[in-house]
């Protein structure tokens, strides 16, 4: 890590403009303060490079003036065919603030740091350092970061702290897959910044707490993901389901946020007109969504779910049937990740049970998610999985996987979840380590 330290300071605050000098002469005056400075910071790779390439070119013209500043860290991935990289090659990591008058074409001479291919993206100390610089030389009132990538959502096969697996060769693409990337036996298959570290990240930065956390993400809107990271922002955007966009919601809080003083309305601004992104749910028969959320009421839905933890947990025994019946019905986001929706779990357990201390926990947890939403999109375009409100999803499976199916790096899937935030608040895993039933013919919103 001393090496990426040693180098990259020097080598970012030169790129971001830093003046060796700035603050040094009395007579200097101090810049004068952006109300909003928002932070890119990812990767996706390959044809997806493209995606932000656009956006940048689209939200060029949109930065009016230094009352919002837009500062991006990338680094692209490898080229992938029929897959044309404008501004960069493979492996370079672009550093430049956005402007109006930005010239793209010239970024490959003027802001690209070569040969990072061995670099860690997602190391929380690079995340820091680039947190520190752009706060630095974008100096503002309000800080917006914004993780751009893939996303995969609570993966118990790779989410586990790094320093306590046994100790295996870590890939080195230098993904930021956001909160749980899969390293794959052979290695090979990339490494991720989980949520733990983006949170040492934030909390060890020079901007401890954001206004918001933009998730450009797929599957980020899961129980587990988020509640690592709440009390890091004041809110929060993310989607339950695979993320289709390519940026518009953004290019929307830009416009936004030059319009209004409120961060709230222009929050709900950003994801209101959205047709592109909507057209592609469509075209692909699939469902999606997009929430705006206020992170202090988050905390709230953390005793609701350990009731039903625990009430489940007591009711196995005697309604094991009518439970696991209830697990079949429930909206699944994916046919390929063990992600449903909280809510309507809740209320399918209530529905077959029909045992009264659900359908009060099942009646809270509804309370309790409509205090966290400050805007939500649903878009139900799979006639084969209705659900007319979409929360956040919530990880289930049956305790044989959960307790025997071990990583790539010798820890079960037990071992990870109960390490995170959210079992240590809600005992959730004490219900997964209980259910025995492995569901079947779920209705699910997304076939990948």
């Amino acid at each position: 890590m001393k090496r990426i330290v040693l180098f990259i300071v020097p080598m970012l605050a030169l790129l971001f403009g830093m003046n060796a000098c700035k603050g040094n002469d009395p007579a200097t005056p101090a810049e004068k303060k952006a109300r909003y400075t928002i932070m890119v910071y990812g990767n996706a790779g390959g044809s997806m490079d493209n995606i932000i390439e656009n956006f940048w070119e689209r939200a060029k013209p949109l930065m009016k003036n230094k009352d919002v500043r837009l500062g991006c860290f990338y680094k692209y991935g490898k080229q992938s065919e029929g897959a044309e990289q404008k501004y960069a090659d493979p492996g370079d990591l672009l550093e430049f603030e956005l402007t109006s008058e930005t010239n793209l074409d010239s970024l490959r001479y003027t802001s690209v740091t070569s040969g990072w291919e061995d670099y860690e993206l997602y190391d929380p100390e690079l995340l820091k350092i680039t947190i520190d610089l752009m706060a630095q030389e974008m100096p503002a009132e309000n800080y917006i970061l914004l993780i751009w990538g893939h996303g995969g959502g609570f993966d118990p096969a790779t989410d586990y702290p790094k320093d306590l697996r046994d100790g295996r060769k870590k890939a080195r693409k230098g993904v930021v897959y956001d909160e749980w990337f899969p390293t794959g036996p052979d290695g090979e298959s990339g490494e991720g910044m989980s949520m733990y570290e983006l949170g040492e990240a934030i909390r060890t930065s020079t901007v401890p707490h954001f206004k918001a956390i933009f998730f450009h993400n797929c599957l980020i809107g899961n129980m587990e993901t988020l509640d690592e990271i709440y009390d890091k922002s004041d809110y929060l955007f993310s989607s339950m389901h695979a993320l289709f966009s390519n940026g518009e919601m953004i290019e929307n809080l830009i416009n936004a946020l030059y319009a209004n003083t409120d961060f709230e309305q222009a929050g709900k601004a950003a994801i209101t007109n959205i047709p592109n992104w909507e057209q592609e749910y469509q075209e692909a028969g699939m469902n999606g969504d997009f929430n705006f959320i206020k992170s202090s009421e988050f905390a709230g839905l953390e005793p609701v779910f350990a009731r039903l933890s625990n009430r489940l947990v007591a009711l196995y025994p005697t309604q094991s049937a009518a439970i696991d019946e209830a697990f079949n019905k429930t909206y699944r986001v994916t046919d390929k990740h063990p992600f449903f929706d909280a809510l309507d779990y809740a209320n399918q357990l209530a529905k077959a049970t029909n045992d009264a201390e659900l359908q009060t926990i099942a009646a809270d947890l509804k309370t309790a998610f409509d205090k966290i939403w400050i805007s939500r999109r649903h878009l139900v375009y799979n006639p084969q999985a209705p659900l007319s409100e979409f929360t956040l999803s919530a990880f289930m499976m049956d305790k044989e996987s959960y307790a025997q199916q071990v990583s790539t790096y010798q820890y079960t899937y037990k071992d990870a979840y109960e390490y995170s935030h959210f079992h240590k608040q809600t005992g959730w895993g004490n219900w997964i380590n209980t259910n025995t039933h492995r569901p079947q013919g779920n209705p699910a919103g997304q076939n990948l």
